[in-house]
């Protein structure tokens, strides 16, 4: 009789058991994962929108605030929350503003020129749930109380509070104040 020797060959690859593991270890990680990186692409998504809204808001709270600075004289008869009608020291021109509600903007015009448009997707006035948000021109006194019936005579400053719409129900509230110095131009 004759003996030989027998080689065991080792094969490389997976067992059954192994391969069951492996699968419900990627069935448990991957919905994971993709949580983690859809959060992270919303989050960015989100700020990116509220950076616009922040872009956009400077902007209008810029221009507002050139445009009042040097203010010789308001339009009596024309000013309520909703439209601001002055005349600038700098060049004597007059300029109006406008919160429209028709086109959910804030418009500007100065003397009989055409109408600019200074901010869009203005919320006009809103009420949701218990909360109003309303856009609109406040006058203030020396004393800074609101003016229920504002004139040239008692105006010192004017705040404009806005609120910009922005993805789903979002609603980003900007005010900005303007003190006037009426005699700054006759120093």
């Amino acid at each position: 009789m004759e003996i030989k020797n027998l080689k065991i060959i080792k094969v490389n690859g997976f067992t059954l058991i192994e391969m069951i593991a492996a699968m419900v270890l990627v069935a448990i990680i991957v919905p994971g994962i993709s949580l983690i990186v859809r959060g992270t692409l919303m989050n960015i998504a989100f700020t990116n929108i509220a950076l616009q809204a922040n872009m956009d808001a400077d902007f209008a709270q810029r221009k507002f605030a050139l445009h009042l600075d040097g203010t010789s004289s308001f339009t009596n008869g024309t000013l309520n929350d909703t439209t601001l009608k002055f005349t600038s020291g700098f060049n004597g021109s007059t300029y109006e503003f406008q919160i429209r509600s028709a086109t959910r903007s804030i418009s500007y015009k100065k003397a009989s020129g055409a109408l600019g448009l200074l901010l869009q997707n203005v919320v006009v006035d809103t009420t949701i749930g218990e909360t109003n948000y309303k856009s609109k021109f406040v006058y203030k006194d020396q004393k800074n109380q609101t003016l229920e019936s504002p004139t040239n005579e008692t105006i010192y400053g004017v705040e404009l509070t806005f609120y910009l719409a922005r993805g789903d129900n979002s609603f980003y509230p900007y005010t900005t104040y303007v003190v006037l110095d009426k005699n700054s131009l006759n120093i």
